[in-house]
């Protein structure tokens, strides 16, 4: 019971979830040679890590600040827009995030209506 506890349930459990997310975060990081704290800011403004890779393969691809990409994105852009503003091909784009994701083991969520 007690083992079932540790991994399942309770305080420990939240913690052991804790811990998995923070490593993921460590990968994505290391992964675009960015500071974790970085990425967790990212996480704490509400972007999931798909979008995260997202975020960092337009930063990497365009050689813009990511600051100039979020605030972009904050006035209603979408990433497809913002990176054809940068003159990327959306999908060259969209290629190496498909392959970053599944280099780093991130499944995409879609909302269902």
């Amino acid at each position: 019971m007690a083992l079932a506890t540790l991994l399942w349930g309770g305080r420990q459990g939240f913690l052991c979830a804790q811990t998995r997310r923070a490593s993921r975060a460590e990968e994505v990081a290391a992964y675009f040679k960015r500071p974790v704290s970085e990425v967790n800011d990212l996480r704490t403004q509400g972007f999931g890590y798909g979008e995260i890779v997202k975020i960092l393969v337009i930063a990497q691809m365009s050689k813009r600040p990511l600051a100039e990409l979020l605030a972009r994105n904050q006035k209603g852009y979408g990433w497809g827009t913002i990176s054809v503003e940068k003159g990327l091909d959306p999908i060259a784009v969209k290629r190496r995030v498909d392959l970053t994701r599944q280099k780093l083991h991130i499944r995409v969520r879609t909302l269902q209506p």
